[in-house]
């Protein structure tokens, strides 16, 4: 599994928005010179991220582009989901099918790995926003998404004892 260049780029590109904005629209040429990405890349990235209303064009001499939405309500899973395939894969899905549709899932024990790793990387991705990610100094943002990914574990575990016991009863 491996998310490609447009995926982070994308979030990178994003998270440039949000950090330099204050309000007023970034030029993709800005985003471009501060990220090392090509104008041109960010040019198919941006028609992407706009129909997805992640960002707003904003045209004039002082145009650019401005996040849709608060940068607290955009997370990094909505931004990969938008430019990127299904993340998990596995050898025995065709290009076409993802571990949902499976043609043995009922005889194949892989299909629920596929699906439950599925789900924590949505779970974790959807659970940071770029406002968790702005403004902070590195060492605090790596601390936070690790205790968010515990969190989601934890959680997980939780429930699955609760569906366990109920079983029991």
């Amino acid at each position: 599994m491996q998310i490609s260049t447009k995926g982070k780029y994308s979030v990178r590109a994003v998270l440039d928005i949000a950090q330099h904005s204050h309000g007023a629209p970034v030029t993709l040429k800005a985003i471009s010179e501060r990220e090392g990405i090509s104008l041109m890349f960010l040019e198919q990235l941006f028609q992407l991220l706009r129909k997805g209303d992640i960002v707003h064009s904003v045209r004039g001499p002082f145009g650019g582009y401005v996040l849709a939405r608060d940068a607290a309500e955009i997370t990094i899973g909505e931004v990969i989901r938008l430019v990127e395939p299904p993340l998990y894969g596995s050898s025995c899905f065709d290009k076409n099918e993802s571990a949902h549709d499976c043609r043995i899932a009922d005889s194949c024990l892989g299909g629920t790995i596929w699906r439950q790793l599925d789900e924590h990387i949505n779970s974790f991705m959807d659970s940071v926003t770029f406002a968790d990610l702005i403004n902070q100094p590195k060492p605090e943002v790596v601390y936070h998404l690790k205790m968010k990914s515990d969190k989601l574990l934890a959680d997980r575990h939780s429930k699955r004892m609760t569906v366990k016991k109920a079983e029991v009863v």
